[in-house]
């Protein structure tokens, strides 16, 4: 099954809406799930967006390093979606400030078999012994992150403090087993430049859920989308 998967606290809920309309536009995903802090959404959904409460979560303290006034524990949740969803094998994580552009269908189809997460390069921010990546549009090799792996990067962010938190935990925990995903895929200030982009994302962008893009989609309604409401 192609699955994906948003995460945010409740400011950020009604975000959610144009970013899923935007995927579903423009995918052959079958399931959309976001994680929320209630059982509750105060937005209508189609049948194929399912939203789970993980306010109860068990794999992050609420008081740990990488949580304060600017992050907090679900921000981190990427490691823990091998638990989240055992049935599972693979699963495409997406920021809520991504807009999907043109087809990505191809995208669940790269080849991680090996790999624990395909996600784009930041060129600044890697080396030639270490490979940096963005982790806001990221394809998750869930079954080979529950060999351990998930629950190494799980503990370390319960213990050391961390500038970008879980991305930067996953990418050094990882090295040498993580997909370089072509930036059309995750397109940003951060990542290689990309003349054609499939994907935006605003990383960075100060009310970038004003931009005319994210507009768009807020706009179109449900009925519109395949399912409808």
């Amino acid at each position: 099954m192609k699955a994906a998967v948003y995460n945010g606290t409740r400011n950020l809920y009604a975000d959610m809406i144009p970013a899923v309309k935007s995927l579903l536009i423009n995918s052959d995903v079958e399931r959309v799930y976001l994680l929320t802090e209630d059982d509750d959404f105060p937005y209508p959904l189609p049948d194929c967006v399912e939203t789970i409460n993980v306010e109860g979560q068990k794999w992050f303290r609420h008081d740990g390093p990488n949580c304060g006034r600017r992050w907090t524990w679900m921000s981190m949740m990427r490691p823990a979606l091998c638990h989240v969803f055992p049935e599972l094998d693979r699963i495409l994580f997406l920021d809520v400030d991504t807009i999907v552009l043109k087809d990505i269908s191809d995208l669940w189809d790269l080849p991680i078999d090996e790999c624990y997460f395909a996600a784009s390069m930041e060129p600044l921010r890697t080396t030639p012994n270490f490979l940096y990546t963005n982790c806001g549009v990221c394809l998750l090799n869930l079954e080979k992150l529950r060999d351990g792996k998930a629950d190494q990067i799980i503990h370390a962010l319960n213990t050391k403090s961390y500038r970008f938190m879980e991305q930067d935990a996953m990418n050094e925990y990882c090295q040498g087993k993580i997909f370089r995903m072509p930036c059309e895929y995750n397109s940003n200030e951060w990542v290689e430049p990309c003349e054609d982009p499939k994907l935006i994302h605003f990383a960075g962008i100060l009310n970038w859920n004003g931009r005319p893009e994210v507009a768009k989609f807020r706009e179109i309604s449900w009925s519109e989308i395949r399912g409808g409401l």
